[in-house]
């Protein structure tokens, strides 16, 4: 059967109605024999939980600093609360969900991402994964949802980045696809959504200037999980009941591919 990983951040995986919408499509997919696996962060979360606790949230070139007091409040933020509030809205859609973190079965085995705080740095990068406990869960028809922290060699939590934590994910488990729902409709060239690109269309865009910033190491990991065998990876957002089956047919968001544009 094939699998679907989707990562859900920004404000959809805030809003229990839209969680609540696509649940019911993750739903059908589920009934039509399909393996789903869900991924989140939740940034807003712990930045608002470190607040709470008087810690400014840091960051360096985009990836949060989290120390040894922070990891914490990350595993407060995100396996605690975060993965069980959606955990709970997924159960209601009549779903199978199992709430995990990338500690659990040895899921992500991380190190340090940043250099930055000696020792007690806890951002990570995921080095390893090991798929095991999510095949067994998928076998018996339970549904997945992994919040992004994992552990070190040493058994110390680490802070991964979800959307890291999803491609390495998928590419784990030979994924049909791969589907990033984010604040944004697709990557927009000129303002326009471009439905589909290639390897080659993405790198003449970065050539030109038509992507740049934050997106292209994005498209560049994209492809790098393509060639490592996951199909195809999908990026937009969900604003709708329907989006999902919008975005897999490939008429809703952009879809990044090996196949010619």
């Amino acid at each position: 059967m094939s699998i679907f990983v989707i990562k859900a951040g920004g404000r959809s995986a805030e809003s229990s109605e839209s969680i609540a919408a696509l649940a019911v499509e993750i739903g059908d997919l589920v009934q039509k024999g399909h393996h789903i696996v869900f991924v989140h962060g939740g940034g807003a979360a712990v930045s608002a939980i470190q607040k709470q606790y008087e810690l400014e949230p840091r960051f360096i070139d985009g990836k949060r600093l989290t120390s040894a007091r922070e990891m914490d409040l990350v595993d407060m933020g995100l396996s605690g609360l975060m993965n069980t509030h959606l955990v709970r809205i997924f159960q209601t859609a009549g779903l199978k969900p199992v709430g995990l973190s990338g500690a659990d079965g040895s899921l992500f085995l991380s190190t340090d991402a940043t250099g930055a705080d000696g020792n007690e740095n806890r951002t990570g990068s995921v080095s390893k994964v090991n798929p095991t406990l999510i095949h067994l869960l998928l076998e018996h028809e339970y549904f997945p949802v992994i919040c992004s922290v994992s552990t070190d060699s040493c058994g110390r939590g680490m802070n991964i980045n979800a959307d890291e934590a999803a491609l390495a994910l998928a590419v784990a488990l030979n994924a049909e696809s791969l589907i990033f729902i984010s604040d944004i409709p697709g990557i927009l060239i000129e303002g326009t959504v471009v439905p589909s690109m290639n390897e080659q269309f993405i790198e003449d865009s970065i050539g030109n200037g038509e992507i740049q910033g934050g997106m292209i190491p994005k498209v560049r990991s994209s492809l790098e999980a393509i060639r490592q065998g996951v199909h195809n990876i999908q990026i937009s957002n969900y604003e709708n009941q329907g989006d999902l089956s919008k975005i897999i047919a490939r008429i809703k968001g952009t879809c990044i591919t090996l196949e010619d544009k």
